[in-house]
């Protein structure tokens, strides 16, 4: 085996933030003439990271290890791990990954990284389908991590090809089942919710009316807000790690429209929130969350759904299965419990985007909800979907109760 020569290269990768290839010259030259070298890896972080990555890398080399004889399982948890605090990543993606790592592992982790052959991925997968320990979901997930972590392998010179590129498997078609309320249905949801008042019920409002992520609508700032123009863009999202960041996808940056009675309501509540504010020393400002908090910060995603499930099920559209028990609460019986059964707020999206068929078109509705591929609103809503995206909320006004004149 060729020596080492000299101490290692370290390139800085242009194309991203805080990313270095490593690698080092070998004591032995090719047909050119010019000394050989070592796999390129990727590294993430600082480049005293990449010099502590090259350290590692070299002592390998020198103890004989051929990197192409690591184990999937050995390099997909490595990859893994120098992803994390990747700014290209949002923490709530890179937890999310970790599931899918953890199926690689559980397929594929004793495998050699050169041994792998499409063959090989086909079989076990087949497998896999068979014995029903996966959903054909997680399935899917599984496979485009494994493709990703093998493409890192190859883009490094590891392997000479990433294999699970001869494997298509084409995205799962969603179930024929998922929730959407009828027209009836959601007029009487959006009641409720007026009725309730308050910034929760608001947002739920503005949930059913638009088809918003939760998270998209709990990040939304009066900046945001364009009453005049009766439109919003959605351009930040408020997640469960409490952390306020970009929408997933460019995509999902959009303008949305919002005319006639949503419209309404929203000037209705600024005014309200405004007056709230300066009763306890608060000003409302463009960074102002349109849905804050009693301390006018953003409302906790968790504390947003347990609100929403305690709602849903005292207006009929849920129920609670585990110690379930009566309360009093503001002079009438409320139920309260665990295991909560019914709408889920995520259903909302698909009202929307069936409640407002054959009034805009397939692409206007991927703009609405944010998704990055016409394909994902076609295959999801195609037996929904028949013009324009100014018309969405127009025809969500006619089926929410308001007769436009």
């Amino acid at each position: 085996m060729p020596k080492v020569r000299g101490s290692g290269v370290i390139e800085k990768d242009k194309r991203y933030r805080n990313t270095w290839k490593i690698t080092f010259y070998l004591g032995e030259k090719d047909e050119q003439g010019r000394y050989k070298r070592a796999p390129k890896r990727t590294i993430h972080g600082s480049k005293g990271d990449a010099r502590e990555a090259l350290a590692a890398y070299i002592e390998e080399y020198e103890q004989g290890t051929n990197p192409a004889n690591q184990t999937i399982g050995q390099y997909a948890r490595r990859f893994h791990e120098l992803r994390e605090g990747d700014p290209s990543i949002s923490p709530l993606s890179y937890k999310r990954e970790t599931i899918d790592i953890a199926h690689v592992c559980e397929l594929f982790g004793d495998i050699s990284l050169g041994k792998l052959t499409p063959g090989m991925v086909r079989a076990i997968e087949a497998e896999a389908r068979k014995e029903g320990d996966y959903s054909e979901s997680a399935l899917h997930k599984m496979h485009q991590k494994l493709r990703q972590v093998m493409q890192d392998a190859y883009l490094n010179e590891i392997v000479p090809r990433n294999a699970v590129d001869l494997v298509p498997f084409p995205r799962p078609r969603p179930k024929e089942n998922r929730k959407s309320l009828t027209p009836d249905e959601a007029a009487r949801l959006f009641q409720c919710a007026e009725a309730e008042g308050g910034v929760h019920a608001t947002g739920l409002m503005l949930l059913i009316a638009t088809g918003m992520r939760r998270g998209e609508m709990l990040g939304l700032m009066w900046g945001f807000v364009d009453l005049d123009g009766e439109r919003i863009f959605i351009a930040r999202q408020y997640d469960t790690d409490k952390n306020l960041r970009e929408p997933k996808t460019e995509k999902s940056k959009r303008w949305v429209s919002i005319n006639g009675r949503m419209a309404d309501i929203l000037r209705a509540w600024k005014a309200q929130q405004a007056g709230e504010f300066v009763a306890i020393g608060l000003h409302q400002t463009e960074e102002t969350p349109v849905f804050a908090n009693e301390l006018g910060q953003f409302i906790d995603p968790n504390n947003y759904a347990r609100w929403w499930r305690n709602f849903s099920v005292d207006n009929g559209f849920g129920v609670f299965t585990k110690d379930v028990r009566t309360n009093r609460m503001n002079g009438k019986e409320v139920t309260r419990g665990k295991g909560y059964e019914g709408l889920k707020l995520h259903e909302l999206r698909h009202t929307q985007a069936t409640l407002i068929q054959g009034a805009v078109s397939p692409k206007a509705v991927q703009h609405r909800l944010g998704h990055s591929q016409i394909s994902m609103t076609m295959n999801t809503y195609a037996h929904a979907l028949d013009a324009d995206e100014i018309a969405a909320p127009e025809a969500m006004d006619r089926i929410l109760g308001r007769k436009n004149t």
